[in-house]
């Protein structure tokens, strides 16, 4: 490659990441592999920037849709009078049509477009995005409806719309490309690929309009002058997202200590403060995790401990509506305080089965509450009249970021005065916090003001009782201050809402009415889960059985994905639990057979995201991360034990093994970006042992090169009487520890923490000896043979449930260092406030 394209792709590089410092909220994604980040890692964000209480309402909340008239504020890209109208007016995604009238000369994803580049010898650039993603509508309002910009596209590229919700497929492949070109990723995702093989050379994701406008300029113009080094690039891109997403790691044995050890990792996180098992902002719910965690960790008294206070701190923070039910994606802070404003039903649905098994589990009004809210929501703005359900809402309205849903005193003060309830003005002031001052302002439009997102700083038992009210009492007054808000909020320029419905989707917020039907025991949410499934069944069908993915405007199209099968085979089985209908298992056991026959790995095992012989795909995917959405390898296990559960037949069972045996490896190393699959691997572990990947080489399995023991069984604190512990490490001949410092930030460091609230460590660390190994001139700190660490425990605060200490270490030889593991350390720590 010449100096002077290196020189301009590293200078477009760097506009990529110095526009990463303007917004707090945005577009962006839970991209990240990397597993030590728990709970999805950082942000992948397509914005400029890095990147993601309480009235019970009781059964009169559903009164809330006939008394407020709400009315979805939908895309019609067929109103008004347009200057331009492009290809995308064909299309039924209210993302494309939201594109239908820009002066670019789009093209959908498909044969057209790679036909005309091909015949025009001119590269592709492809702009991903989707209809709620407030910087997806940035760079079209600064870039796409601009006559200068728009022209220079016209005139040398072929330009691609794609809504990355219609297909994920080509999303998935071409954020791996963008991540590998760039380093990070999110939406809006621009990319440019060569247009025979549909390989791409350079990605970013925002650009602002003059970067943008230079970028295009520079593409074409190396296009032409040194078009061999993009082929090449364009090769190597594909090369490497084939390795990354198209070749599959032999299986690893794995087994229930697989599950302690995620567990561990997902405590090891925990934010003691705020809540969520990631510190730090953003905050993405991530609802597999939740789901994977109160099933897998509901026994450890302080895992259990840490899900509740991160189930109440969302639902009291601003991420979730308070006012009219629902959460939105992500919150841009570390407190669940002020989200990235757009809803999506796949959040909703999962969110729904987590809240409604936790009201199960503890009885807690409060969570049966923020349910019945969430499944109102749905019902009220997100279900179509013939039962289907729309995909999201958007985040912004009059190109405002939340101004549908964030308040100011006189706001709120003249919503109840309309409604006669004036004497609660200050009751509502000080539940949703208003009365502590401001907390929100855009940072595009300062000129706006500072204003509220209203949340809960104490849930309803504890506000009603400082109150001397009863609950039922606080409870009452506080739905009718919700409905008047809501009914004057309603009278505000509305979020446009995404009515296409997907297959998958559809199925995951099936399953959240189903669980919340069942726990709430209310036939509405079991009728709009019946309706919904009915719409899909009836509807989005192929002549041959299959499955087709979405559904706008009376037309169903494109061939269902593995996630659809899975998600919706999902769906229709926990309806079945809800209902006891038989029709919905062979329904499911429909279209597990139709899954098998279009993506089954009889190789590999497992099943293949896409159909086979895809030529718009360079790579044949099979996803195994468990993100904001799982992935569909790892709900289908579940669905395959559970048909194994309900009809006997031992196919299921051994294909289920077979698809844990696929995801092994991805378990074994990060566990914490598979908790499905490692739930999965829970439900193996206590009814199918036999069955575990690696059964049969357990028994011949090395034994662990480190030993570790404790100088007693049991430490006592109290807030003044701190307790202390050694911790030894017995290290085995040809291997060592790395020291807590090794001198290498690569490595990970001997560590001693303490899982749960309340309390802190301080270890006295052995310096370690110097180490010289394959490194060469590059002195370590390591340890071998045998280590002690004085380990001193102090109580700062209330401590409940029960904490652990863990250590964290990695073992290495002179020639490869492995994974690093992680220990819980069998210490019961006894103190002074503890609830035992």
């Amino acid at each position: 490659m010449t100096h002077q394209l290196q020189t301009t792709l590293a200078r477009a590089s760097v506009l990529i990441g110095a526009s990463a410092l303007i917004s707090v909220s945005g577009c962006g994604g839970d991209q990240q592999e990397d597993d030590a980040q728990v709970a999805g890692g950082p942000v992948a964000d397509g914005s400029p920037e890095s990147a993601q209480t309480e009235a019970e309402l009781t059964d009169g909340s559903s009164d809330l849709r006939l008394i407020t008239g709400h009315v979805p504020n939908l895309v019609d890209a067929t109103s008004g009078e347009h200057e331009y109208t492009n290809r995308l007016i064909n299309q039924t995604s209210p993302y494309l049509l939201q594109h239908a009238h820009n002066p670019v000369n789009w093209y959908s994803w498909g044969p057209e477009a790679f036909e005309a580049a091909r015949r025009e010898d001119k590269p592709i650039f492809m702009s991903i995005g989707y209809s709620t993603c407030y910087w997806c509508h940035v760079m079209e309002r600064e870039s796409f409806e601009d006559e200068q910009v728009a022209a220079y596209m016209n005139q040398h590229f072929i330009a691609i719309k794609v809504d990355r919700e219609e297909r994920p497929n080509v999303d998935d492949i071409y954020m791996a490309a963008v991540q590998t070109l760039a380093g990070r990723g999110g939406w809006p995702m621009s990319v440019f690929l060569e247009p025979q093989s549909l390989k791409p050379f350079f990605g970013g994701t925002y650009y602002p309009k003059p970067r943008f406008l230079a970028l295009l300029r520079q593409i074409a113009g190396q296009w032409t002058s040194q078009r061999s080094q993009l082929l090449q690039k364009a090769d190597q891109t594909a090369l490497n997202v084939t390795r990354r997403l198209g070749s599959f790691s032999r299986p690893q044995s794995i087994d229930g200590r697989d599950v302690d050890n995620a567990v561990a990792r997902f405590l090891a996180g925990f934010d003691q403060a705020n809540g969520g098992f990631r510190r730090g902002a953003p905050k993405f719910p991530i609802p597999p995790n939740l789901q994977f965690l109160i099933y897998a960790g509901w026994d450890d008294p302080s895992m259990r401990q840490a899900l509740l206070f991160t189930l109440d701190r969302m639902a009291m923070g601003g991420i979730y509506d308070q006012i009219g039910g629902g959460f939105h994606r992500y919150s841009t802070d570390a407190r669940w305080l002020v989200p990235h404003f757009e809803k999506m039903l796949y959040d909703n649905g999962q969110l729904a089965s987590v809240y409604a098994e936790a009201y199960k589990r503890t009885g807690d009004p409060f969570y049966a509450q923020v349910l019945r809210q969430t499944l109102d929501y749905v019902l009220r703005e997100m279900t179509s009249p013939q039962g289907r359900l729309y995909s999201a809402q958007d985040a912004e309205a009059n190109e405002r970021e939340g101004s549908s849903y964030v308040w100011t005193k006189d706001q709120l003060r003249a919503a109840l005065y309309e409604a006669g309830l004036g004497d609660d003005t200050d009751f509502a002031l000080a539940v949703y916090g208003l009365d502590r001052g401001p907390n929100f302002q855009d940072p595009h439009h300062r000129e706006d003001g500072r204003k509220n997102v209203l949340y809960l700083s104490t849930k309803p038992i504890d506000r009603a009782r400082s109150l001397g009210m009863s609950l039922p009492e606080f409870e009452e007054r506080l739905k009718k201050v919700q409905r008047a808000m809501l009914t004057s909020r309603n009278t505000r320029v509305q979020p446009i809402t995404d009515d296409k419905t997907l297959a998958a989707w559809n199925g995951l917020m099936i399953a959240g009415l189903a669980d919340g039907g069942r726990v709430l025991d209310d036939p509405r949410y079991l009728e709009a889960a019946n309706n919904a499934a009915r719409f899909i069944l009836t509807n989005m069908r192929t002549s041959d059985g299959g499955l087709l993915r979405t559904y706008r405007s009376g037309t169903a199209r494109i061939d269902g994905l593995l996630e659809d099968y899975s998600f919706l085979i999902r769906g229709l089985l926990a309806l079945h639990r809800a209902t006891g209908d038989d029709r919905l298992v062979q329904h499911s056991i429909e279209l597990a057979e139709a899954a098998r026959g279009r993506f089954w790995d009889e190789s590999s095992g497992g099943f293949f995201d896409t159909l086979q012989g895809q030529a718009d795909l360079f790579v044949r995917t099979k996803s195994t991360r468990d993100g904001v959405v799982p992935s569909g390898n790892s709900v289908m296990i579940h669905n395959l034990l559970d048909l194994y559960e309900l009809t006997g037949d031992p196919r299921y069972l051994n294909e289920a093994a077979a698809t844990l045996r696929f995801l092994s490896r991805k378990i074994k190393t990060q566990p914490t970006g598979s908790s499905i699959s490692v739930l999965a691997l829970n439900r193996f572990a206590e009814s199918y042992p036999a069955y575990l990947p690696g059964q049969s080489q357990r028994t011949a399995a090395p034994p662990d090169p480190v030993t570790i023991t404790t100088s007693t069984n049991t430490v006592r604190v109290a807030p003044t009487e701190p307790g202390n512990v050694e911790v030894t490490l017995q290290i085995s001949d040809g291997y060592h520890v790395n020291a807590h410092d090794p001198g290498i930030a690569q490595l990970i460091g001997l560590t001693v923490q303490v899982i749960g609230q309340g309390l802190e460590v301080e270890v006295n660390y052995p310096a370690g000896e110097s180490y010289r190994g394959p490194l060469g001139d590059r002195e370590l700190r390591v340890h071998s043979g045998r280590v002690t660490l004085p380990v001193r425990i102090t109580q700062s605060g209330p401590v409940r449930g029960q904490p652990r200490l863990m250590v964290t270490y990695q073992v290495c030889t002179d020639k490869v260092c492995l994974a690093p593991t992680r220990s819980i350390l069998p210490i019961r720590i006894v103190a002074a406030s503890s609830n035992e």
